[in-house]
């Protein structure tokens, strides 16, 4: 072998020159400003409840119960505007009642740049209102302002925590008529108020009114009084509820949608529950054969729905629970295979429903079968009274019927026909005419 290689070291090929990368040049350049663009602008007729105003004050047991405002159609104007990366979100909007007097107005800011979203809120309602006194009834003007701050985490893609804080400002003016009226003065009252909720909602939405899949929510609110009196004695409010709808496909867009829900109320002062009707109700009719209990001290009032066959006002006290099962059926989408055009024809569908439901003052062993008390007070020495129990299961009073549901004029419409459960088909045939969504 040649000697002359020993000790030398073999030179290999040449490394190649890897480049600088350019992403060593690259700069992260803040989106300024933010570029802010039209969302939507929708007008159109309205009677959607507002979460934010599900509790009215109390109004002394009259009826019926408007929780949009009083009336049953109003004209609705929202906007809303967010930027490019829909991190800062605008929203707003005016209802505006055909008396031209019930208006609300509606205004929030969204802040959904990181994984808190954070936001404020204001929303002012006015409303004519019926205030019972005794035997006397005076009409007053209701006017309610809120300012909340808004706070919401996602925990993951399906579930939730939220929570709303502020101040609620109520104030009830009495129109002057006479020199009774005109004396009585303005009742100014204003509430701390603190809402949480858990959510889960792991729902998808294939077509108009039909859900597949489970959500649910618990939450609870709490008001505390902060005018009137230097002490807290007789001014805490407490409030908890859930609501669970779970949603079975049963074939093709065919769907068991089944629905519990609850409101428990207690504290020196309380939020009654008025148990019967369905939401959005049009024209809703009230029972005035059921008095509130006059040793309880209500603060708010809602309603408890739904409860078809039956008015508003079936029962009330400060606990509340309804169950609702509802087979819907998509006609035309489910027996023909082929797309529909038409909205009224693709979204029509044709409901049967059972609804159970009960309301309830006190503790627990005080839940029983709600019924109605009639009374004949021409002759005070020796007055007649007959209760009238609502047909039902248990403690439950229960309904049940048919009904139909689709889009019309751009509006999702509901039309409901409702028996009580006391004997197959026996009884006046209650209607119900609505708009919106779900139950």
């Amino acid at each position: 072998k040649d000697s002359t290689a020993a000790g030398k070291v073999a030179e290999g090929p040449p490394v190649p020159t890897i480049p600088e990368s350019v992403l060593k040049k690259a700069k992260v350049y803040e989106y300024r400003p933010p570029k802010f663009f039209t969302d939507y602008v929708v007008s159109g007729l309205n009677n959607t409840v507002f979460t934010i105003n599900k509790f009215q004050p109390y109004g002394g047991g009259a009826g019926p119960i408007y929780l949009s405002n009083g009336n049953s159609f109003n004209g609705m104007i929202r906007m809303g505007t967010s930027d490019l990366m829909e991190d800062y979100i605008f929203t707003g909007g005016i209802r505006l009642a055909t008396n031209f007097i019930d208006n609300d107005v509606l205004f929030s800011f969204t802040n959904q740049r990181k994984r808190l979203d954070w936001g404020i809120t204001y929303f002012r309602s006015s409303n004519r209102v019926l205030v019972t006194a005794g035997s006397n009834g005076f009409d007053a003007k209701e006017y309610e302002n809120y300012y909340l701050v808004n706070l919401k985490y996602p925990l993951d893609r399906v579930r939730s925590l939220r929570a709303s804080v502020g101040p609620r400002f109520d104030r009830l003016v009495f129109s002057a008529y006479d020199v009774i009226s005109l004396q009585i003065p303005d009742i100014k009252t204003t509430y701390g108020q603190l809402s949480m909720e858990y959510v889960y909602d792991n729902t998808i939405n294939p077509a108009s009114n039909i859900w597949h899949g489970l959500k649910y929510k618990v939450f609870t609110d709490f008001f505390a009084q902060m005018s009137g009196s230097n002490t807290s004695e007789g001014r805490m409010l407490f409030n908890v509820g859930f609501d669970a709808r779970n949603y079975q496909p049963i074939y093709r867009n065919t769907i068991w949608a089944v629905r519990a829900a609850g409101d428990f109320s207690w504290g020196d002062q309380k939020v009654i529950y008025y148990l019967g009707g369905v939401d959005n109700w049009f024209t809703p009719k009230f029972n005035d054969a059921n008095k509130p209990d006059p040793s309880v001290t209500y603060a708010y009032q809602s309603l408890s729905e739904n409860l078809r066959g039956y008015r508003q006002n079936v029962a009330n006290g400060n606990n509340a629970v309804v169950i609702n099962s509802e087979v819907r059926m998509p006609v035309f989408s489910t027996l023909f295979n082929k797309p529909i055009n038409n909205a009224f024809l693709r979204n029509f569908q044709l409901v049967q429903f059972i609804d159970l439901g009960t309301a309830w003052t006190g503790d627990p062993s005080k839940i029983a079968r709600p019924s109605s008390v009639y009374s004949d007070s021409g002759d005070p020495n020796n007055p007649i009274t007959i209760r009238v129990k609502a047909g039902g299961i248990g403690p439950f009073a229960g309904g049940y019927g048919f009904g139909a549901r689709s889009t019309l004029l751009g509006y999702f419409v509901r039309v409901d026909a409702g028996w009580p459960m006391n004997v197959f088909f026996k009884g006046k045939t209650m209607w119900y005419f609505a708009m919106g969504f779900d139950f």
